[in-house]
């Protein structure tokens, strides 16, 4: 009897032990939490830096219409002239005399014309003569105003804003008409050169948009238009593009100045996955991701990359999928099927999850 209670004593002794044994046997199991994002797809834009230079849009000749003796020149050499401003001016008096004769015509023939013109709505005069009439008024219409046209263009403006360059006449000399006054530096807007290898000039229809920056001036990128293409590479394999800029974008650009050209344009590549650059680790030379299971487990896998995106991402050629999960966050501590937990994200109203 004292054998049989001894060996129920020592059974029940044996039963609380395992069951301590395994209640401190949980507790020494941790469970990691991590942080997971899901893979994305790479941006489709891609965007490409290269050095551009600043040029003046060109040179524009100053010349009168009509031609006489230059009776007044406002500008000089250095000076900037507004576009509108008038730059010189020819002795109007010949043109004066011509007009004030194409009008006194103008008058005589419209007197005539309009009588004619009157006695036909009566039908009392006969048609060749409305005809004539009718003709007679058009064609001195127009003499009229070519006598006044005439006038205006001894006064030459300056067709665009800019510079002054060079003065060939002076005043009292005769000009003929279309010979060149002055030499105007285009200041309207000017132009950016840049070079671009084969490799984007075959891709040129994918170009989205051009943009440039100063940093000396401006922190900020401002708009550039393309204006042309060449059609033939330079000794150095590259091609020149022409962008169009206007002074107003960016106030203090001068030409001479270099300019860093951005050029975006789409990938006709197949769209790449994407993730953040900490959620790859290296080991035996080789680069991984930790995958998140549906189980809570996590599984190491082989990738292989591609070009940064530049926002602290990476591009994946291979062994990502859109969608799936990846550990982000303490990738060098984790194990193969090891059990994880996802951390919970923090509540918009509990920022820096002090509550």
């Amino acid at each position: 009897m004292k054998l049989l209670r001894n060996s129920v004593f020592f059974l029940l002794s044996l039963a609380t032990l395992s069951g301590c044994l395994n209640k401190n046997s949980g507790q020494s199991e941790i469970i990691r939490k991590v942080k997971v994002e899901t893979v994305c797809r790479a941006d489709s834009i891609l965007v490409k830096n290269y050095p551009g230079i600043t040029k003046e849009a060109g040179e524009v000749n100053l010349a009168f219409r009509v031609a006489g003796p230059i009776q007044k020149i406002q500008i000089k050499e250095g000076d900037y002239v507004q576009a509108g401003q008038m730059v010189a001016q020819i002795d109007p008096r010949d043109y004066e005399i011509q007009l004030e004769a194409a009008q006194a015509q103008y008058d005589q023939v419209k007197a005539e014309a309009d009588r004619v013109i009157e006695l036909h709505n009566r039908e009392s005069v006969a048609g060749n003569d409305y005809d004539k009439a009718v003709s007679g008024l058009k064609m001195v219409t127009t003499q009229l105003k070519h006598a006044k046209d005439q006038l205006n263009d001894t006064k030459l403006l300056a067709p665009v804003s800019g510079y002054i360059q060079k003065v060939n006449f002076r005043e009292k000399e005769l000009i003929d008409t279309g010979m060149p006054l002055a030499s105007l530096i285009d200041v309207g807007h000017y132009q950016v050169e840049v070079e671009i290898p084969v490799s984007l000039y075959i891709k040129r229809k994918n170009i989205v948009s051009f943009s440039g920056n100063q940093p000396d001036l401006s922190e900020k990128n401002f708009p550039l238009q393309l204006l042309s293409y060449s059609k033939k590479a330079n000794n150095n394999q590259l091609y020149k593009l022409q962008l169009g800029v206007k002074p107003a974008d960016l106030p203090g650009l001068a030409p001479g100045m270099d300019v860093l050209v951005k050029i975006s344009y789409t990938n006709d590549a197949e769209p790449l996955a994407c993730v953040p650059l900490n959620a790859l680790f290296n080991r035996n030379g080789k680069t991984y991701v930790w995958i998140y299971q549906p189980d809570e487990t996590v599984k190491m896998r082989e990738v292989v990359t591609d070009k940064l995106t530049g926002d602290g991402r990476i591009r994946i050629k291979e062994g990502l999928q859109v969608k799936e999960q990846v550990v982000v966050a303490g990738v060098n501590s984790l194990n193969e099927n090891e059990k994880v937990k996802l951390l919970e994200p923090v509540s918009e109203t509990n920022v820096g999850g002090l509550m």
